[in-house]
């Protein structure tokens, strides 16, 4: 036996086990079980989240605002890195 030929095993193992396991389920139970795997993958999919951020077309677009000149920019754009560092560190 392969690897993968465990792993679809035990991966067949663990459906026919959950499935027992939901047919023998009352509503609140399976209500409750179907809350917590939803918040399990919305939890995962922040965790993993990755935002696509173009610094510099960003600083360009800013700079464009009326009554924002190169200071009030730089300004601007610390906060705005140092808010994307806390977001990334928290992140992982």
């Amino acid at each position: 036996m392969t690897k993968g030929d465990a792993i679809c095993q035990k991966k067949t193992y663990l459906l026919v086990n959950c499935t027992e396991k939901i047919k023998s389920m009352d509503k609140a139970s399976m209500e409750q079980t179907l809350n917590n795997v939803y918040e399990m993958g919305a939890k995962d999919a922040l965790a993993n989240a990755v935002i696509d951020l173009d610094i510099e077309r960003l600083r360009s677009e800013i700079g464009t605002v009326n009554g924002i000149g190169e200071k009030r920019l730089n300004q601007i754009m610390e906060i705005i890195k140092r808010n994307i560092a806390e977001a990334d560190s928290k992140g992982q």
